[in-house]
């Protein structure tokens, strides 16, 4: 098999022209490490040899543009080269390379990633750590990187949490110490990170309840009376955290 032409693309890469009509793109690597300028007959094995080693630049210089816009893990290289229909022994290649080349370091990207979550958002430990395992990241390197954060800096985003649920609050205390502890908990918190901060909530839901009970009240007047208004006033009230003593206060008021 005869090479006949050469066309030069914008890139590093060329299109070359077959005696058999045929034509394939190769990168100017490929040309020089097979001597194609001047070694211009290919058998079908030696063509087959090109165009892998042409396959494995095409593979790495399309993980190292990927790679400039963040870094990336194994598994999301993995997974952009599989998009681009790359196979599985070309892309273990690629990833040993970029590994040896320190393209890829998933040490580095977990304690980035760990700094990036501290720095931009509310997220705890626990929900990092779930994030960057689901990158099939190794658990030991995660937990000594999460070790290394004090304490502290768990506890300010806690407070940050509390602070602004508290703002927007409209239940009970009650409901909204249930509240509180469920959202840390979905936020990646554990218990011991805040129990204390729950503990010191100092909240007056007084008027908060006079609210409800002004709405439940009006609207449960509408359909019952005596004993029975009492009844649903009471359980209304008690379902929502509030209690015995300001139920019974209410009432007495009305």
């Amino acid at each position: 098999m005869q090479i006949l032409e050469y066309k030069k693309l914008k890139d590093n890469r060329y299109i070359v022209y077959l005696k058999n009509k045929k034509e394939i793109i190769l990168y100017d690597e490929v040309i020089l490490k097979f001597n194609l300028l001047n070694n211009k007959n290919l058998n079908e094995e030696k063509l087959e040899e090109v165009q892998k080693y042409n396959d494995e630049l095409d593979s790495y210089y399309k993980a190292l543009k990927y790679l400039t816009i963040k870094m990336r893990t194994k598994k999301e290289i993995r997974d952009y080269l599989k998009k681009k229909d790359f196979g599985e022994e070309v892309i273990v290649k690629t990833i040993t390379r970029l590994e040896k080349e320190e393209y890829i370091n998933e040490k580095k990207y977990i304690h980035y990633y760990i700094l990036d979550q501290i720095n931009l958002t509310l997220n705890g430990p626990q929900k990092i750590k779930k994030v960057l395992l689901q990158k099939m990241l190794d658990e030991n390197t995660i937990n000594q990187e999460l070790s290394r954060i004090d304490n502290k800096v768990w506890l300010e985003k806690c407070h940050k949490i509390i602070n602004k649920k508290l703002t927007a609050n409209k239940d009970s205390k009650i409901i909204f110490l249930n509240k509180i502890q469920t959202h840390l908990f979905k936020e990646g918190y554990s218990k011991d990170i805040y129990n204390d901060l729950i503990q010191n909530i100092e909240l007056n839901d007084n008027d908060n309840f006079l609210k409800t009970a002004n709405q439940i009240y009006q609207k449960l007047q509408k359909k019952y009376t005596g004993e029975k208004l009492l009844y649903y006033l009471k359980s209304k009230l008690y379902s929502k955290g509030y209690t015995i003593e300001q139920i019974n206060g209410f009432i007495n008021n009305i």
